[in-house]
């Protein structure tokens, strides 16, 4: 029977990720669900005190309790290490319905004024229940990336299954590697996104000097345009 980590390596259609995904609803039931992940990496503007921070994050956090609401992640860079790419926060929420949505995405304008910068993923194919709280999870890896408008067809599809390849490797808990339903719609909007979960630091570490992800390292910089992550405890 396939292990859990192998049905999260989601493919492209959401009918076929309903149909492997353990927890997932189907049929009927997932129109009903209406199932959306979104998740966003921000970094607040330098002037930005730490009282306003505090009260930001601890209103998206209220939102854990709000219907319509099945998982909310809300956490901050666990790698100190300055990279260009690495964002200091994350938030990933789950949405079953049009409950909530509506009122948390006034929430999530209001931040988008005290950041910076920030990138979105917006994932439509079924997930879990509470997949956003990452339940027994140690730390969570975040990857969203763009192709080079020039990147062939064929060089997109050849990173994309090197990337899903990885979500094969012992230390990987679960991985989901998925099209954003919402990109070009704004330019925070990123292509694609990549979730790997882990039990410990360590786990997340040989992932990442794995040979199998160094390998792919050059390939994948040559035809990205836009890379960013964020590795968070949970």
């Amino acid at each position: 029977m396939p292990h859990r980590r192998d049905l999260l390596t989601l493919g492209a259609a959401a009918t076929l990720a309903a149909l492997t995904l353990p927890g997932a609803a189907s049929g009927a039931e997932a129109a009903q669900r209406l199932p959306t992940l979104q998740t966003r990496l921000f970094n607040f503007k330098e002037d930005v005190s730490a009282e306003a921070v505090a009260d930001t994050i601890s209103r998206l956090r209220a939102f854990r309790r709000m219907p319509g609401v099945e998982g909310l992640l809300i956490g901050r860079n666990l790698i100190p290490t300055p990279f260009p790419t690495r964002f200091e926060w994350i938030y990933m929420v789950q949405f079953v319905g049009p409950a909530g949505h509506g009122a948390f995405q006034r929430e999530a304008a209001a931040l988008s004024s005290l950041c910076r910068n920030e990138v979105e993923c917006d994932l439509g194919a079924p997930f879990p229940a509470k997949f956003a709280d990452a339940p027994g999870v140690g730390v969570r890896h975040t990857v969203m990336f763009d192709f080079k408008p020039d990147a062939s067809p064929e060089a997109q599809e050849r990173n994309v299954a090197a990337i899903r390849a990885m979500g094969k490797l012992p230390m990987v808990q679960h991985y989901v590697v998925e099209r954003t339903s919402g990109y070009g719609s704004d330019p925070t909007q990123m292509e694609w996104q990549v979730i790997g979960d882990f039990a410990t630091l360590d786990d997340y570490h040989a992932y990442s000097n794995a040979p199998v992800h160094l390998a792919i390292r050059d390939d994948f910089t040559a035809h990205t345009s836009r890379v960013a992550f964020l590795d968070v405890a949970l």
